[in-house]
């Protein structure tokens, strides 16, 4: 079986144990497969906006892949993440510029940005115009990247008083 998906990495193309990891490569780990912080095996996600919440650099760099061999499916109910996996090998397909992850998330469903912005992705002020242009009448995309991009922590509360004088 073969499933293709997104796995994040280090500004340095490692993942969070260190490894190094390269475009073209095919990578492979023995024993029994599982999903999680302790799990054995090459984790990665159906979704891209779904891989940043894994690396902490805020130069993450993100991959397109397929995982093939063993694999487990993974799942974050509480979190409401699912097509999550951890697979015996791994091919990195192509190492997405950013561009290529804006030009993504651009294209993408108001769910799916919202869980973009949460996960630290460093915007630059033109891109999180690019954002707002695209998405103009999403109160939430807006209020998503007042409120983690701009650290702005009013910006919920802004919108709830609006909405009560709307009233």
């Amino acid at each position: 079986m073969e499933i293709y998906g997104y796995k994040a990495f280090n500004s340095d193309y490692t993942n969070n144990y260190g490894k190094v990891f390269h475009e073209n490569e095919v990578y492979h780990v023995d024993g029994v497969i599982s999903f999680g912080i302790k799990g054995n095996g090459f984790h990665f996600c159906k979704r891209m906006e779904d891989t940043f919440r894994y690396i902490s650099d805020e130069r993450k760099i993100v991959a397109e892949v397929i995982g093939f061999g063993k694999i487990v499916n993974g799942m974050d109910e509480y979190y409401e993440y699912f097509d999550m996996y951890s697979a015996s090998s791994i091919k990195i397909i192509h190492f997405l510029t950013r561009e290529e992850v804006i030009n993504y998330i651009l294209n993408a469903n108001e769910f799916a940005v919202t869980r973009f912005i949460v996960t630290g992705f460093k915007l630059t002020n033109n891109e999180i115009e690019v954002i707002r242009d695209k998405f103009n009448n999403s109160n939430l995309i807006n209020n998503y990247i007042d409120y983690y991009c701009l650290n702005d922590k009013d910006a919920f509360k802004k919108n709830m008083k609006i909405k009560q004088l709307i009233r």
